[in-house]
């Protein structure tokens, strides 16, 4: 009876935090630790007449793998799985991106990587390692609406602030707040864009880590004096668990068997055409580490392995592959500006079972245009296309990049309108030619050199853009 009323004790206090004073928010993490997040990511645009909306559901596994005097160290291992289509998807479902990370969290809940680099949430795109699950804190405690500013290489400090205490998932959490924005967030320019990012979140008041984590990130485009899109990140703690002797060491080895699989892999994958026989050997490396783990033995960390086996796979067909681990957090997109050379690249067909260089389409101009094939817009937009190319016929190059998951939908709906342009999957090439919303349109002249760019769908818009094909002809 005793140790029942111990235990229950025991529960009670760790599922609640009284409304104290002050508080110290080291974070409290020890060997063997695992936490898992699971929640959400929704990108969307804040233009009238311009359509574009990306989702994905995010899952962060975090595992300690050790501590030392002034941190620990963490593998951090995001899973981003797309929902564009808006069904309902298993955890089984193929990800669209999986990232293993070997950090270092300080005491002051700073992450660092293997170049003792700070992991920095990007401002642009979803999160491939998701990080905002610690507060960058001081060592000394804090009280009710204390605040500090946390420098940042590279971009503006961040002011954080304690709002005090809220229920969280029935647990009493301390709520801490922060902001952070570019110089030119209150004064808008012409000339560049501008961001802000608000951080919510409830830490569990033993651990110091989030119980649950709200990112809102307002961009605007230059000369625009409201916000021109919005990128929510909403998530929430799983589970908690610390585990012991030989299940802590199967996720230990799995961890840094996968790290070391992705550290040979990195340059390879820079230039797979030169090392496709040191491909071809990685792939049969992870496979043996695969096939020595059945499926009823294998830990969380499997995913990693199996999409970088898939990832290798790809780059030896000759298919574009994405670095597995990029240098630093895409902040700002770099996409091809009027004036500048579009240079060659391989896209997949969703209507023709070939891949289609931009070679492919030398010699006369190229009307590239991204579109999403599910809403009335877009299919206001694709009829508009085939009256344009049914009227100039060969005059110039179609390029159609469906924005689109459901590769059925999109060749249904090209069978059934007769469409005499193939489509093509615009996804990995929305960077490139800017198209983070949709409908966007880019005329390229017959030397691959841009003339012309615009976002969104308007009477002006059909006029300049056939206005710019016409100069392409001309020249």
């Amino acid at each position: 009876m005793f140790t029942t009323i111990c235990f229950l004790s025991c529960a009670v206090s760790l599922g609640q935090a009284t409304d104290r004073a002050e508080w110290q928010l080291t974070p409290q993490l020890s060997p063997g630790l695992e936490l898992v997040y699971a929640g959400s990511y929704v990108e969307q645009s804040l233009i009238p007449n311009v359509q574009h909306h990306r989702q994905f559901a995010i899952e962060a596994n975090v595992l300690v793998l050790d501590g030392g005097a002034k941190d620990w160290q963490a593998a951090i291992m995001t899973t981003l799985r797309s929902q564009d289509d808006g069904k309902k998807h298993d955890k089984k479902d193929w990800p669209a991106s999986v990232r293993l990370e070997m950090t270092r969290i300080d005491f002051h809940g700073r992450l660092r990587d293997g170049a003792k680099k700070l992991v920095a949430i990007p401002i642009q795109g979803p999160p491939s390692v998701e990080t905002g699950f610690l507060v960058p804190a001081p060592l000394i405690k804090v009280g009710r609406n204390s605040s500090w500013q946390v420098a940042e290489d590279g971009a503006p400090a961040q002011i954080w602030q304690v709002a005090g205490v809220e229920s969280c998932g029935g647990i009493t959490c301390i709520k801490i707040v922060g902001e952070q924005q570019s110089n030119d967030w209150a004064q808008p320019r012409a000339d560049q864009s501008a961001w802000r990012r608000r951080d919510t979140i409830w830490l569990h008041p033993q651990l110091n880590v989030a119980q649950k984590v709200e990112r809102v990130i307002e961009r605007r485009e230059p000369a625009r004096d409201l916000p021109t899109s919005r990128s929510i990140v909403r998530y929430e703690l799983e589970s908690r668990l610390r585990y012991p002797g030989i299940s802590f060491e199967d996720r230990r080895k799995e961890v840094l068997k996968v790290n070391g699989f992705q550290g040979d892999a990195r340059p390879l994958l820079q230039q797979p055409g030169l090392h496709r026989g040191q491909i071809d050997s990685l792939i049969q490396r992870v496979s043996f580490h695969l096939d020595r783990q059945p499926g009823t033995q294998a830990t969380p960390y499997r995913v990693a392995a199996l999409h970088l086996k898939a990832t290798l796979e790809k780059a030896q067909r000759g298919e574009i592959a994405v670095p597995i681990a990029p240098e630093a957090p895409l902040r700002v997109s770099r996409a091809l500006d009027i004036g500048e050379r579009v240079t060659d690249f391989s896209l997949s067909g969703l209507t023709e079972d070939k891949s289609t260089r931009l070679q492919d389409y030398k010699g006369k101009p190229i009307l590239v245009f991204f579109y999403n094939p599910a809403t009335s817009l877009g299919q206001e937009i694709i009829r508009y296309i085939k009256h344009l190319s049914e009227r100039d016929s060969g005059r110039f190059h179609i390029m159609a990049m469906a924005v689109s998951n459901d590769a059925d939908f999109v060749r249904k709906q090209h069978k059934d309108m007769k469409l005499a342009f193939p489509i093509l999957d615009g996804n990995g090439m929305r960077l490139i030619f800017g198209a983070e919303q949709t409908p966007r349109f880019v005329v390229v002249d017959s030397d691959a050199i841009v003339r012309y760019t615009q976002t969104g769908w308007g009477l002006h818009v059909p006029i300049e853009m056939e206005d710019a094909l016409g100069r392409c002809l001309k020249k």
